[in-house]
C-alpha cells in the first residue's frame, strides 16, 4: 500500500491508497457505490439491484484512501469476445478529482485485469470529454475504434476506445514470474 499526498506542501503522513478488486458480494457496499454514482453523474446510473448483480456477476474495483472508498470502476466481460473486458463506469468522489488519482486507479484496474489474462479492455467515452480521451490515449495507449452518434438516445456522440494488452509469457512480454504491481 502506498502513501499518497493530495498536495506537495503538506506535513501530514498522506493517505494510505489502495486499489482493490471486490471478490465477494457485499450488500453493505451497495449504498457506497450508489452514493459515488450519484455524486458523479447528473442522473443515477444504477439501482441497488443492478449494483447487487454487478457485485455478484460482474467485477467492481475500488480505490480507497485510509479505508474510505473514494472511487469505483465497474467492468463486464464481453459476450462477443470473452478475452475482452468492458469498463462501463468509473467514478471518483468530488474533492479527490484533479490530483492524478483517476490515472493511478485506472492503471491499477488494468494491472489486475492483465493478471486475469484479459487481452483487450474497451470503454465508451463522450466525444466532448477531451481530457479523458487524452488520458486514455497518451497514458494508456487506448485507440479510437468506433464512433456512436447517439449511443444513449441523448444526441451525444461517444467514442469506443480499446486497449490491446500483451499476453503474459509471450515473446517480448513481461516475465510471468517477475514482479506484479
Amino acid at each position: 500500500m502506498e502513501r499518497y499526498y493530495l498536495t506537495r506542501t503538506t506535513t501530514s503522513d498522506g493517505y494510505a491508497l489502495e486499489v482493490q478488486e471486490v471478490d465477494r458480494h457485499d450488500p453493505l457496499l451497495i449504498p457506497i457505490l450508489n452514493e459515488l454514482d450519484l455524486l458523479t453523474y447528473s442522473e443515477g446510473t444504477f439501482s441497488r439491484y443492478t449494483l447487487g448483480a454487478l457485485l455478484r456477476y460482474g467485477r467492481i474495483f475500488t480505490i480507497t484512501a485510509d479505508n474510505l472508498v473514494i472511487g469505483a470502476c465497474h467492468c463486464l466481460r464481453s459476450f462477443e469476445d470473452p478475452n475482452e473486458v468492458v469498463i462501463f463506469n468509473m467514478a471518483l468522489r468530488p474533492g479527490w478529482r484533479g490530483h492524478g488519482l483517476g490515472t493511478r486507479f485506472l492503471q491499477g484496474v488494468i494491472d489486475r485485469l492483465r493478471n486475469r489474462d484479459t487481452r483487450r479492455i474497451s470503454l465508451l467515452v463522450a466525444a466532448q470529454n477531451h481530457r479523458a480521451i487524452a488520458v486514455y490515449r497518451t497514458k494508456f495507449a487506448f485507440q479510437h475504434v468506433a464512433t456512436y452518434p447517439n449511443e444513449y438516445n441523448t444526441g451525444q456522440e461517444y467514442f469506443l476506445m480499446r486497449l490491446e494488452l500483451p499476453t503474459l509469457g509471450g515473446e517480448g512480454d513481461p516475465d510471468p514470474d517477475g514482479p506484479v504491481s
